[in-house]
């Protein structure tokens, strides 16, 4: 991957690039809803770039379950001309390295067919579970908490099973709190357009 000259956390002064760039690669509605996280100031954005130009950002954001605090990795996106080459993978060990002095857990969700996301999860030992195999309470809480409601594929790291969590009460109710805030907020206003 020796093209990546540098990853780095987006601040304000680019925002708007990190938006235009989720745009160009993911379309304006999955863009919406990463730039109404941002915004609200529950993700961050890293940034990765090559010769001044961004060819991937991850947006994350951290929720303070129990018995540990989970970062979910809400999206992660490539220049089409830079996939293959560990952008990904490297945007992702980024974020970890973040949070590296603590125990955490992990989590990320995506779509079968996305053959190439499960790969690199996968390669990072991440461990891995289709929705429908979990419990009706494990299923609900992961979708609230990863705003993950078109994916059924579940990829985590730092936890054995990850229906633990949904199974502890107080964790239920940090899932609703930010289901309102990253998913259903943005959806009522979206409607509102």
């Amino acid at each position: 991957m020796g093209d990546v000259i540098g990853i780095v956390e987006c601040n304000e002064e680019c925002l708007n690039i990190a938006k235009k760039f989720l745009e160009h690669v993911m379309g304006w509605y999955h863009s919406y809803f990463a730039s109404s996280c941002i915004e609200k100031g529950i993700c961050r954005v890293l940034v990765a770039s090559d010769k001044e130009m961004t060819i991937g950002i991850i947006v994350f954001y951290k929720a303070l379950t129990k018995p540990l605090p989970t970062i979910v990795i809400y999206y992660v996106a490539v220049d089409s001309k830079f996939r293959g080459r560990g952008v990904g993978k490297a945007l992702v060990t980024s974020v970890e390295s973040l949070f590296e002095n603590n125990q955490h857990i992990f989590l990320a969700t995506t779509r079968e067919n996305n053959i190439p996301s499960r790969k690199l999860f996968s390669e990072l030992n991440y461990s891995e579970v289709f929705i429908e195999h979990l419990d009706n309470r494990t299923s609900n809480f992961i979708e609230r908490l990863a705003c993950s409601y078109e994916d059924d594929v579940v990829l985590y790291k730092g936890i054995s099973d990850i229906a633990i969590l949904a199974h502890i009460n107080e964790n239920i109710s940090i899932a609703e709190r930010i289901w309102k805030r990253v998913c259903y907020e943005p959806w009522k206003q979206l409607r509102k357009i």
